[in-house]
This record gives structure tokens, sequence and C-alpha cells, in this order.
């Protein structure tokens, strides 16, 4: 049975309570992740360990790229400093000190992240296609000829854009945009909706109606839903 799970932000806890939730149900489930595993968050670093332990273990891990992982991705191969990156507005603190609580901040970010999580993150790809969904992290845009190759869209569009003749009977699934787990409910229920917006906005605990972490069950279009034990 195949889980697609939204946005994780470092809450590691969430996400190991998700994860044993969909085991009760089926003991060796396949995972798809639709990125930002990284930033705001209380331990980063620990969801990526946590995620390459399941994949060691055995369970079948798909993962793919978010925009929090691309501005890591920027700021270690520009060789920068986390002040002087956009990642520093976007919690990259979180994430460094996740690896080290007393990192000196004014160091490149190539100095502070292990070079084998840049590893892992540059691995990952922008989008998966299966022979019935299409995963992304934000989106795609269909004005162009072939919408695959727009990567910046990928990471962080906004638009729920679909395009039928381009991607056939295919759903997408992407994260990126935080909406209340109500309306993520609204989304599956609809048959006539062919995109699905799965983050339910685990980190955000302090807004209304957010700080959930959601998996769809894509075989059955069934939702599974924790609140954020993080923070």
């Amino acid at each position: 049975m195949r889980y697609c799970i939204g946005d994780i932000h470092g809450c590691i806890k969430t996400l190991k309570e998700l994860i044993r939730q969909i085991c009760l149900i089926h003991k060796h489930p396949e995972l798809y992740f639709v990125g930002d595993f990284i930033d705001r968050g209380p331990n980063s670093k620990a969801v990526i360990d946590y995620i390459l332990e399941l994949k060691d273990n055995g369970l079948r891990i798909n993962t793919i790229r978010g925009n929090h992982e691309q501005m890591l991705i920027h700021a270690y191969t520009h060789n920068q400093k986390i002040t002087d990156s956009n990642w520093s507005f976007n919690g990259a603190e979180h994430t460094i000190r996740s690896f080290n609580a007393m990192a000196d901040l004014n160091k490149t970010v190539k100095y502070l992240i292990p070079e084998k999580y840049f590893h892992f993150l540059t691995s990952l790809p922008y989008f998966i296609e299966l022979s019935d969904y299409y995963i992304v992290h934000a989106g795609f845009n269909f004005k162009l000829k072939n919408p695959f190759t727009d990567f910046e869209t990928m990471l962080w569009t906004r638009e729920e854009e679909y395009n039928s003749k381009i991607t056939k009977t295919k759903k997408i699934i992407h994260g990126h945009t935080p909406v209340p787990f109500g309306q993520v409910k609204s989304q599956i229920l609809n048959k006539a909706n062919n995109v699905f917006n799965i983050d339910s906005g685990c980190v955000f605990t302090n807004r209304e109606k957010l700080g959930t972490l959601t998996a769809l069950n894509m075989d059955k279009l069934e939702l599974l839903n924790v609140k954020n034990i993080d923070t």
C-alpha cells in the first residue's frame, strides 16, 4: 500500500507517530514524501536520519526535493554564510542547530552541514512520475510545452494548475502551501478534483486549523492525520 506524506519541517516525533500509525495498518507500506524535510521545526537532522534508517531497514522510501532543501543546497554550493543567504529567513538556524547546538553561524553552510547530508539532498529528484500520479513539492507550469523542465515552479509555485492533455489520467499530489486538514479532506472527497495538496502545516502549531501532519493512502484515497507533538 502506498502513502504520501506532507511537509515535515523537522518535526521528527510527529513523523514517527504518523509512520507508526501507518505501519499498524500496513506492515510494509511504500512511502512517498513531498519534500521540505528541514527548517522551522526542532530536529531536521533527525528527520533525515530517520528516513535514511527506514530505507536501510528495507522500507520502500521515495523522496523528492522541496524549496527548503533547495535553499540549503544553494547556500552550500555558493559557499554562503547563513546570514548572507535567503535561507536565513526560512528556518535555517533551526536546521543548523539540529546538527550542532553550538554552531558558529558566521561560518559557511558548507562547513556546518556534513557532506553526507548534502549528498542526500542533492540526490533528491524534483518530481516523481507514477502510472497514476505525479508527486511534486509545489506544482507544475502547464503554460510550457514541457512543464517537467521548469524546476523553479516545481519548488515554489502557489498555483494548482492541471492540464489533462499532458497529465492524461494522472493526479497530482503536492505540498508547499499549508492548508487546514479540513481543506485537504475536501480535496480528496471531491471526485472531480485532480490535484491534492497534503501540506496541513505540521510545524505551524500557532496558526488556526494548522499544526498537523497528513498522509494520503494513494491506493484508497484515504487520509491519516496526526497533531504535532514536537512543539
